[in-house]
């Protein structure tokens, strides 16, 4: 299970980090955010199991949280933080459907205590969020099966219990024609499951329906079936009908013994090119070039969009059985990262900041702005901050305040309606940060400036 932990406190976030052995309740992941508005971007694009939220936090509070679950129909459980004792939070919590509601600080019992809490109402009522199949990135499914945990891979729980107790066969393809092409697709389920690459056609079929396609394609070729729940067995077989390799447990632990996947920073694409070539170096066995290259093109796939399914879906099924020429590739496109970073990221500021200056008013969220240059959420803020100096949040903050501060002048507008018109629904919020800005109230800065 997955537990996202949400307050603008950073020291209690780490506090609430540590507090128990979450591994106990099932916890397999941990996400952390002192920042509201991403929560909700990590709420969206992770499976969220539980979320322990402070109630009352700027621009977006845990009762906003609250709501956003339920509007999305998401099957989050959700456990409320406060330092307010008054009994109206509480009843607004419990009436919205929080399972409970701990006051700051967080004693250790008490949140052992919710948390059986939460983990008896998780397994009294199973989710039962339905899966749009069609939608799903095939590739980035199957490389979430076969490859070890990558940071910021969208979580496919959902579609693991959509597909659960199928069977499905991989299958191959060389000099396919047209007509083999519509054949497949029109009996692979409806899925993204089907990748052709220059020299043949590959992918995944359900197992009920290789007769009817052999009869039809010629030289297709299909592997023992397999469940995607039994991920050991499908990794086997994997390796073993592309690659004619045997890989077992072993193997992993050995490459993650001895070869360290690079860190990927953003931006820093020439230095993750010399960590992977440094660590090839030192693999001899044909088997763990094969484990440590998609392992990586895992990693890759999952942490930038500027990486195409047809060029990972080539390396993959093309390249990759002869791993020195699919390192190469590899490499090659690192390279053109980089070059594509150094003349880019100055453009990308200036387009997240142009953006910005024209929205003023929108809730500017961090998955509306990733979209508009291509990065995730999560990496955009980095990203931001990396090449200003300055977080994202903070210059969205300071081009509110100054446009506001224009309208306090050159208008006569109500406090309340430029409060809305620069962004903030919370009038009392605007005006705290407006103060904290300038010194002084709109009010008093309206006077001031008008004199």
């Amino acid at each position: 299970m997955r537990l996202l932990i949400v307050d603008d406190g950073h020291y209690i976030v780490e506090y609430l980090k540590h507090l128990l052995d979450w591994s106990k309740f099932g916890i397999e992941h941990i996400e952390t955010t002192t920042n509201s508005i991403e929560a909700k971007e990590l709420l969206n694009q992770n499976h969220i199991d539980i979320l322990i939220t402070d109630i009352r936090m700027p621009e977006v509070s845990g009762i906003d949280l609250l709501h956003h679950v339920h509007e999305k129909k998401l099957n989050t459980k959700v456990i409320f933080l406060s330092g307010y004792s008054q009994f109206d939070y509480a009843q607004q919590a419990i009436r919205l459907g929080a399972l409970d509601y701990l006051l700051k600080p967080v004693d250790k019992e008490d949140m052992e205590k919710a948390m059986r809490q939460v983990i008896k109402n998780i397994a009294e009522k199973p989710p039962k969020t339905p899966v749009a199949e069609k939608k799903i990135d095939g590739l980035g499914y199957l490389l979430s099966v076969i490859s070890g945990p990558s940071p910021l891979r969208y979580d496919h729980s959902t579609l693991d219990t959509a597909l659960r107790n199928e069977h499905f066969c991989f299958f191959h393809v060389s000099g396919a024609r047209g007509k083999d092409e519509m054949m497949l697709k029109d009996h692979n389920g409806g899925r993204d499951f089907i990748w052709i690459t220059p020299s043949a056609i590959t992918g995944i079929i359900p197992e009920s329906n290789t007769e009817t396609v052999a009869s039809s394609v010629d030289s297709i070729s299909f592997s023992e079936p397999f469940e995607f729940s039994q991920k050991h067995a499908v990794r086997h077989i994997f390796y073993h009908f592309f690659f004619n390799e045997n890989i077992g447990a072993r193997d992993f632990t050995m490459l993650s013994a001895s070869s360290a996947l690079p860190k990927l920073e953003l931006g820093e694409w020439e230095q993750t090119r010399k960590n992977i070539l440094k660590n090839f170096a030192k693999l001899t066995v044909k088997k763990q070039k094969l484990l440590y290259l998609l392992e990586f093109i895992n990693l890759l796939y999952s942490t930038t969009d500027k990486i195409q399914s047809a060029e990972v879906a080539d390396w993959i099924f093309n390249q990759l059985s002869e791993p020195n020429t699919a390192l190469q590739s590899i490499l090659q496109s690192l390279t053109q990262l980089d070059r594509s970073a150094k003349f880019s990221n100055q453009n990308i500021v200036h387009t997240i900041q142009a953006y910005i200056s024209n929205h003023i008013s929108d809730c500017l969220s961090l998955e509306d702005l990733g979209k508009i240059v291509h990065l995730h959420p999560v990496y955009l803020s980095k990203f931001y901050k990396q090449e200003t100096g300055e977080n994202l949040s903070s210059y969205i903050s300071s081009k509110r305040l100054e446009k506001a501060s224009k309208l306090l002048i050159d208008s006569n507008l109500h406090v309340l309606d430029i409060s809305h018109l620069v962004g903030y629904k919370k009038p009392q919020y605007f005006i705290k940060l407006f103060k904290d800005q300038y010194g002084i109230t709109p009010y008093q800065y309206r006077r001031q400036q008008i004199k």
